[in-house]
């Protein structure tokens, strides 16, 4: 019996926030607050027709980059000034 792979960590660019698409299925990904070793609850994906449901980096890797959490908190800031 073999060992589960263990998930790909997010990259530490993609904050509490962060947005990916994927421009096929047109479902929308948000960065959670889960930490490590919480790699399956990562990511909170919507889909038009499925619902949603908790996933790793691995299945939004390839996605979209729409707006890391760090940009969004830019905005903020500079909206706030």
């Amino acid at each position: 019996m073999t060992e589960p792979a263990t998930p790909t960590p997010t990259p530490p660019e993609f904050t509490q926030g962060s947005v990916k698409q994927d421009p096929v299925s047109q479902a929308v990904a948000v960065r959670t607050n889960f930490p490590d070793p919480y790699f399956d609850h990562q990511w909170g994906v919507m889909t038009v027709d499925r619902g949603g449901h908790y996933s790793s980096y691995d299945e939004v890797e390839s996605w979209t980059d729409l707006a890391t959490g760090a940009a969004r908190k830019d905005e903020k800031e500079k909206a706030a000034k």
